[in-house]
């Protein structure tokens, strides 16, 4: 009878523990710390995108990709853009570019999941040239 009992608490705890990991998830909406920005995290190019749908811009011209490097797509809307694609899983993280329209560059991207409710975003130059955002999930 210990035997089964032990088998039964060992399976609801993985049971609780495969639960648990798939409420941790970096889908769905998250809020940035600037602007209040909302990025759209959703899975596409066989990895992992994220796509902004909205923020709190102060003037009309914060809805344009003003400060991108390119002069042909400084007229672009930012709503619908996509900041990331395809990031690739990599030991926990996903990994791959990320573009910041506040200052027009494109820059080494760790994506990481640390809870349910919140993810780091690091972007680096080279490293240690990296500047981490915490984003907070929504919804």
């Amino acid at each position: 009878m210990r035997v089964r009992k032990g088998l039964l608490v060992g399976a609801l705890v993985m049971a609780a523990s495969a639960s648990a990991a798939e409420q941790a998830s970096p889908y769905g909406t998250w809020r940035t710390p600037e602007r209040g920005g909302l990025i759209e995290v959703s899975q596409c190019d066989g990895g992992l995108c994220g796509k902004i749908l909205g923020g709190t811009g102060s003037s009309p011209e914060d809805r344009f990709d003003r400060n991108n490097k390119n002069p042909a797509l400084r007229s672009r809307q930012l709503i619908g853009l996509y900041v990331f694609r395809g990031l690739k899983p990599a030991g926990g993280s996903w990994k791959g570019s990320i573009y910041n329209p506040n200052d027009g560059g494109t820059y080494a991207a760790t994506v990481t999941l640390k809870s349910a409710s919140e993810m780091t975003v690091k972007g680096c130059v080279v490293w240690p040239l990296c500047k981490t955002q915490t984003w907070a999930k929504v919804r």
